[in-house]
């Protein structure tokens, strides 16, 4: 603009002050949708990422070697999918953030679904469900932790926009380890002096929070969500 060329903000929003433009990120709700979206995400995250290896020993018979080694899986592969997250949205969907968002948020409840309730002895498709799983959740933690939040956001408030998702994912991985912990609590009972713990409202508990997620993310399909 110093140059004259034409700004590329909208023209209602370059005399708006940025307290002003902040107050209206509050304001809105698609903000707010995501924020709950995302911490839903968090949920499902923090689930596998808290919990999984002690999932894994005590449903499943496995090590604490073999189980940690299963979970390390999805952060290597978590790497891989933050990596590609741009080039898919930027390349593959031409900055619409909203389509691979549905896909992988699809994908992470498929995941999380095969890593609770397919039985032992299948060490094969947990390997799998770690992958798939660590893969989502590193495109989704750049979508709908960042970049969807940006995309909706005047540019003016990004910063709050993005403020308002951390607050909001932050919340949901804390309530998940409350919750999850007070379920796995109440579930324990003493057989021959060992420790058992039934796991079924735990499964339901995760897999509810990845559904929310991509249910909510789709109410954002008329969103401005195309990059700037």
């Amino acid at each position: 603009t110093s140059k004259g060329l034409t700004s590329v903000m909208p023209a209602k929003e370059i005399n708006k002050s940025v307290g002003a433009t902040q107050l209206e990120v509050l304001k809105n709700p698609l903000i707010w949708i995501l924020a709950l979206s995302s911490a839903c995400m968090y949920i499902s995250r923090y689930a596998i990422n808290s919990w999984g290896i002690f999932f894994l020993e005590n449903e499943k018979s496995y090590t604490s070697v073999q189980a940690s080694s299963i979970i390390a899986v999805s952060s290597v592969c978590g790497i891989i999918g933050t990596v590609l997250s741009g080039v898919l949205s930027d390349k593959l969907f031409k900055g619409n953030r909203n389509i691979p968002a549905l896909i992988f948020g699809i994908c992470n409840t498929i995941a999380i679904t095969l890593f609770v309730f397919v039985p032992k002895g299948y060490f094969a498709i947990d390997i799998f469900s770690m992958i798939l799983f660590g893969l989502s959740i590193g495109v989704l933690i750049c979508y709908q932790g960042g970049l969807m939040a940006v995309d909706i956001a005047p540019k003016k408030a990004s910063g709050a926009a993005l403020g308002v998702i951390g607050i909001a994912s932050y919340i949901g991985a804390g309530v998940q380890d409350i919750l999850s912990g007070r379920l796995i609590g109440e579930s324990k009972t003493i057989v021959n002096g060992i420790a058992a713990y039934d796991f079924s409202s735990i499964r339901y508990f995760w897999i509810a929070a990845a559904i929310i997620s991509v249910l909510l993310c789709a109410c954002l399909w008329r969103g401005r969500t195309t990059a700037k």
